[in-house]
C-alpha cells in the first residue's frame, strides 16, 4: 500500500465506517432470524430433509408402503425451505481531528454514518442453498464530502455525472451487494457461482496466498471483499480435498484462476495452491503465477504461515524466476481463559528482481497485532494496529457494551498516519435483528 493511495484510502475510510459490524456475527444471528415460511405458513418439508427424501417425493414414492396412483402421485415435490432473514442496522456519529493537533491550528469536522445490512439464506442446506448480503450505507456531513470527492475523482472522465448522482449537498446514499450466490452440492463435488468470499489465506489481517479477497479495515472489526467467481470444490475425505477457483472478468485471460489442494498431516493444517493472476500484469505480459504453501497448528499458542512466490509470466505464459517477488507471512493466536485474546502477524515481501510487490500490502515488512478482553458476556474491549515500514500506521480502539436484546453501544477512536495524523473519535449503536 503505497503513501498516496493510503493517504486517500484513510480520507475514505471514514466515510466507510459503517461497513464494519460490531454486532453478532452471521452465523450467530441465523439461529434467532426470521423465517419467512414459518411466518407466512408454508408447504414444504422440514429443512433437515435429505436430497434422497426429496428425491422420493419428486418421484411420487411413498416410503414403506409403496402406493403408487392417485393425485398424491403425481403432486408437486414440495420446496426444500424458504428464505430466513438476518442482519444488522447501525448509526454512527463521528467528530474528526487532522494535525496539528495545537488547539487553536487544528481542523476539524463532525459527521454522521448509518447502513442496513440485509442478509438472506434460502434452499435446503443439505443439497444446494442460495445466499444473498446487501448493504444501504448513508453518510452525512463530512462523510459524503469525503464521498463526493472520491466519486469525483473516479468519475472524472465524465464531467457533471458525480454530481448528477450525488448532488451537491445533503447526505449521500450508496449501495453494495456484498454477496449473491447458489451452491449445488453433489455426491462428487460442490459447486458455487456467484458474488462470493474467497479466502484461502490462514492470516486474519496478511494472507498473501489469498488472490481473491482484500481486508477491509475501515471498520470496528476487520472484513472481506467479496469476488465474483466460480467455485468447485472436490472432497476427497473430511478433511482434504481439491478447491478450484476462477474469477469471471471482462476476458477470460484477465481473471484469477487455478486451484488448491488442501489436507491435514500430523496434526498440520495444510494448503498448496497454484494460480494465475492474469490482472497482475505490471511485471508481465502473461501476469503472474503466485504458488504459495499455507499453514496452521494449534500448539500451545496457535501458528499460521504462508509462503507465495509470485512468477511473471510473459507473452507465452512462461514464469521468469528471476524477477520473482516472494512473500512470507507469520502469525500468532493466543487466548487466556477465554477472556483474553491475542493475535500478531508479520508479512515480508521479498523483490528478486525489478519487478515491485504488487496487492494490498506491497511494502517490505507490515506489522499487525489486536488484543481483545471481555470481562462478561455483555462487553468487550477492542485494540488493534497496523504498521508499515513506508511510515504509514493507524491503530483503533474500541468499547462496546450490549444495553439490550441484539443491540449493543460503543464508543471508539481512530488513529491514522499517512504522511499527516488523523484522530477521530466516535460512538455507534447497532442493532442486529
Amino acid at each position: 500500500m503505497r503513501s498516496d493511495s493510503r493517504s486517500a484510502s484513510l480520507a475514505v475510510a471514514l466515510a466507510l465506517l459503517c461497513l464494519g459490524p460490531l454486532g453478532p456475527s452471521v452465523g450467530a444471528q441465523e439461529a434467532d432470524s426470521f423465517n419467512a415460511d414459518a411466518f407466512f405458513g408454508s408447504a414444504s418439508g422440514s429443512e433437515s430433509s435429505s436430497g434422497a427424501a426429496a428425491e422420493a417425493g419428486a418421484t411420487g414414492e411413498a416410503g414403506a408402503t409403496g402406493e403408487a396412483g392417485g393425485a398424491g402421485a403425481y403432486a408437486a415435490a414440495p420446496r426444500p425451505s424458504g428464505l430466513s432473514f438476518s442482519g444488522e442496522a447501525s448509526a454512527d456519529f463521528l467528530c474528526a481531528m487532522s494535525d496539528p493537533f495545537d488547539s487553536e491550528l487544528r481542523t476539524g469536522s463532525y459527521m454522521g454514518l448509518s447502513s442496513l445490512r440485509l442478509d438472506a439464506r434460502g434452499g435446503d442446506r443439505e443439497s444446494s442453498k442460495l445466499e444473498a448480503s446487501l448493504a444501504v450505507k448513508l453518510a452525512y456531513g463530512a462523510a459524503a464530502d469525503a464521498a463526493r470527492t472520491a466519486a469525483s475523482a473516479v468519475l472524472a472522465g465524465v464531467p457533471g455525472l458525480a454530481a448528477y448522482l450525488f448532488g451537491n449537498e445533503g447526505p449521500v446514499m450508496s449501495l453494495e451487494l456484498k454477496k449473491l450466490y447458489f451452491s449445488v452440492y453433489t455426491p462428487f463435488a460442490d459447486i458455487s457461482a456467484g458474488r462470493m468470499i474467497l479466502n484461502y489465506g490462514r492470516g486474519t489481517a496478511y494472507s498473501p496466498v489469498d488472490l481473491f479477497s482484500t481486508v477491509d479495515s475501515s471498520g470496528l472489526q476487520l472484513g472481506r471483499s467479496g469476488s465474483d467467481a466460480v467455485r468447485v470444490l472436490v472432497p476427497f475425505s473430511n478433511f482434504s480435498g481439491l478447491d478450484m477457483a476462477a474469477t469471471v472478468a471482462g476476458a477470460p485471460e484477465d481473471g484469477v484462476a487455478g486451484f488448491r489442494q488442501y489436507g491435514d498431516a500430523f496434526g498440520v493444517d495444510y494448503g498448496v495452491s497454484a494460480f494465475r493472476d492474469g490482472g497482475d500484469k505490471g511485471a508481465g505480459e502473461g501476469g503472474t503465477l503466485a504458488l504459495g504453501l499455507d499453514l496452521k497448528a494449534d500448539l500451545v499458542v496457535g501458528i499460521s504461515a504462508e509462503a507465495v512466490a509470485r512468477l511473471p509470466l510473459d507473452a507465452e505464459w512462461v514464469p521468469d524466476a528471476g524477477r520473482a517477488v516472494y512473500s512470507l507471512m507469520l502469525g500468532l493466536d493466543y487466548s487466556i481463559g477465554g477472556r483474553l485474546f491475542l493475535d500478531a502477524e508479520a508479512l515480508w515481501n521479498i523483490e528478486a528482481g525489478d519487478a515491485a510487490a504488487t496487492g494490498q500490502f506491497p511494502e517490505a515488512f507490515n506489522a499487525f497485532a489486536s488484543i481483545s478482553w471481555k470481562p462478561d458476556e455483555l462487553g468487550a474491549f477492542d485494540l488493534r494496529g497496523f504498521y508499515h515500514s513506508d511510515g504509514d500506521a493507524e491503530a483503533v480502539l474500541s468499547a462496546s457494551r450490549s444495553v439490550a436484546a441484539g443491540a449493543t453501544l460503543a464508543a471508539y477512536a481512530i488513529y491514522g498516519y499517512a504522511g499527516a495524523s488523523s484522530l477521530s473519535f466516535g460512538a455507534r449503536l447497532s442493532v442486529a435483528y
